[in-house]
C-alpha cells in the first residue's frame, strides 16, 4: 500500500511494484477480511486474543503477539512461521494504516493511484483472508496496467508456504527481471 501511495506521489521515480498480499481500500473489502478471519478462529483464540491487552504491556511486543495468533488463520499450509522480523512498531503501524483509513475516506485513494505509470504486478495467495479478487477490482480502474496472479493453496505468506513458495520466487524473479531489464538472482545464489 504504501508503494502505491509512493508511486502516486513520485511517478517518475517509482519502479515496478510488486504487491504481496495486499491491503484493503474499501469498507466492504476490510468487512470480508474480518469476516473471513471470524469464520476460521474458536473460541480458544478469541480468548487468546481478548487477553492480549492485559498480558503485555509493551504494545510492540503485543502487535508481534497478536501477528503470530493470527498467523495460521491467514495461511494455507506453511513450510516455517518464522518470517525473520526483527521487530513490529505498533505507533508507526496504527499511525500510517490511520492515514490510509482516512484518505480513503476522503477519496484520495484509490483514486489517485492513476498517477502510477509504473508496472504493477499483485501476487496473491487464494486462501488469504485479505480478498484479493475484491482488492484487484478496486484497484483495477486506477491501476489498469495491474497483473494479478493467484495461487489457489496459498495464504497470506507465500513465500512461506509449502504448495507455491518456488512457483512464487521463479514468477517473482521473472517478472522483476522483465521489469527491471536484467536477471535477478535466486534466493539461493
Amino acid at each position: 500500500m504504501l508503494a502505491l501511495a509512493y508511486a502516486t506521489a513520485h511517478p517518475r521515480s517509482a519502479g515496478p511494484i510488486v504487491l504481496i498480499g495486499c491491503g484493503t481500500f474499501d469498507v466492504v473489502a476490510r468487512a470480508r477480511l474480518q469476516a473471513t478471519r471470524e469464520e476460521r478462529m474458536d473460541d480458544a483464540l478469541r480468548q487468546q486474543l481478548a487477553r492480549l491487552a492485559e498480558e503485555i504491556a509493551d504494545p510492540d511486543k503485543r502487535m508481534q503477539a497478536c501477528a503470530d495468533l493470527l498467523m495460521p488463520l491467514d495461511s494455507y499450509d506453511l513450510i516455517s512461521r518464522d518470517q525473520e522480523l526483527e521487530a513490529c512498531d505498533a505507533r508507526a503501524y496504527e499511525e500510517t494504516w490511520g492515514d490510509m483509513l482516512r484518505l480513503q475516506a476522503q477519496g484520495v485513494y484509490p483514486e489517485a493511484f492513476s498517477a502510477i505509470t509504473s508496472p504493477v504486478v499483485m501476487l496473491h495467495g487464494g486462501a488469504d483472508p485479505h480478498p484479493g479478487r475484491m482488492i484487484l477490482a478496486s484497484l483495477e480502474p486506477f491501476v489498469p496496467q495491474i497483473e494479478y496472479p493467484e495461487w489457489e493453496r496459498c495464504g497470506h505468506y507465500p513465500w512461506l508456504e509449502r504448495a507455491v513458495r518456488d512457483d512464487f520466487f521463479s514468477l517473482l524473479r521473472g517478472w522483476l527481471g522483465k521489469h527491471l531489464g536484467a536477471a535477478v538472482a535466486s534466493p539461493d545464489e
